[in-house]
């Protein structure tokens, strides 16, 4: 496993964490799509956004309930690549049938608080020690 990456049965806790950024890459076609997964501070909603450019992300849709919307105030359409992708990876995770080819990483902070991940634990995971007891 590469430093980053984070197995298929611990990547919905990660990415459901409030504050992620993760990755989907396909090794095979070369594909590769980095979100941001934000919570909602006072409903169970998660927004979703796509990286566009250098530090630019655009809203795709949300997650309520482990189920990806998109959005029609999204200016990316619905049949977009990064959309469809989103879609299919976060559903595969939920059902536990993701193509094990599927690569998914985080950028070293955790998916929770936001803060560094320093201890291999927390790198695995993806989630800071303080965190994953929440």
């Amino acid at each position: 496993m590469k430093v980053g990456q984070i197995s298929h049965d611990k990547a919905i806790n990660f990415i459901l964490g409030g504050k992620a950024f993760v990755t989907f890459q396909n090794p095979t076609s070369g594909n590769r799509f980095t979100y941001k997964v934000v919570k909602h501070k006072l409903d169970d909603v998660y927004f979703v956004n796509v990286l566009t450019g250098p530090d630019t992300y655009q809203f795709i849709g949300t997650i309520k309930n482990y189920v990806f919307r998109h959005s029609k105030k999204s200016k990316i359409s619905n049949d977009s690549r990064s959309v469809i992708v989103f879609d299919y990876v976060l559903h595969h995770l939920g059902m536990r049938t993701l193509n094990t080819s599927i690569e998914i990483f985080h950028d070293g902070r955790c998916g929770k608080c936001g803060r560094q991940l320093t201890d291999p634990i927390s790198v695995e995971t993806g989630l800071g020690p303080h965190c994953r007891k929440k």
